[in-house]
């Protein structure tokens, strides 16, 4: 059983199709790396998949249950954990206390986290400090989330979904804003969280051609709301029909 299942999802708004007729699965431990032009669909996909857009038509399963009107938070609970372009952090928070109201999201008391948080800290303190350690954060556990250089900013977000130890990982433009060295740092870490738990499965979306396809084992490449190829990195990296589309303005 594969651990997404997409079913010919489509996706309109006010009968203009965003997708039309995707269907793929993602299997434990792959990394795949949904690519392609402006306007191709991957956002609204992605979105599908994190429980952010109803589909119009078609199915999602994960983890062999129905899951095509969950939203986010109940997904979140049953195991898959996102990032975003541009990170969402409570900014007047610390960088410990924002992880751990990551964690208190998955066991599903955050409500009751805003007068608690020394409380949630203790409880949580071996996922956090591990979430912490991975990410290399450790050093900067007390300082304010809107203090963080971008990068630092999207290193806390992805210590985030990482401690709520998901079985599935949605990273979108996990590298959006940073810094040539920050990118570098990015894909190592990846690499160790996969190292950590080759198990896990992550869907990554973006713009940054040497990032996903340093990372990927997998690339389904988008146009016009439809797949047009999904192979392995070097078969998409190398395909004509790809360079045309897509990786020409970054070769």
């Amino acid at each position: 059983m594969s651990l997404l299942e997409v079913d010919s999802a489509g996706k309109s708004y006010d009968g203009v199709p965003a997708v039309t007729d995707v269907s793929f699965a993602v299997e434990p431990g792959e990394t795949l790396a949904v690519i392609g032009p402006n306007g191709a669909g991957k956002s609204t996909l992605f979105g599908v998949v994190a429980g952010e857009h109803q589909v119009t038509s078609g199915r999602v399963r994960f983890q062999g249950v129905d899951v095509t009107r969950w939203r986010a938070n109940r997904l979140a609970r049953a195991g898959m954990s996102r990032t975003f372009q541009v990170a969402r952090l409570f900014g007047s928070r610390t960088v410990e206390e924002n992880v751990s109201l990551a964690i208190a999201a998955k066991n599903g008391w955050y409500r009751s986290m805003f007068d608690s948080f020394d409380r949630t800290v203790r409880r949580n303190r071996v996922q956090l400090d591990d979430a912490l350690d991975r990410l290399r954060l450790s050093a900067l556990r007390d300082r304010r989330a809107a203090d963080l250089s971008q990068g630092d900013r999207k290193r806390l977000e992805l210590a985030m979904a990482v401690a709520q130890e998901p079985v599935m990982l949605l990273l979108d433009e996990p590298t959006a804003g940073m810094s040539n060295e920050d990118c570098d740092i990015t894909v190592e870490l990846l690499h160790e969280i996969k190292r950590h738990d080759d198990q896990l499965a992550v869907v990554m979306t973006g713009h940054d051609m040497q990032v996903l396809l340093a990372v990927a084992t997998r690339v389904m490449l988008m146009a016009e709301g439809r797949t047009v190829l999904d192979a392995d990195p070097e078969t998409v990296r190398t395909s004509p029909q790809a360079r045309e589309l897509y990786l020409g303005e970054n070769a």
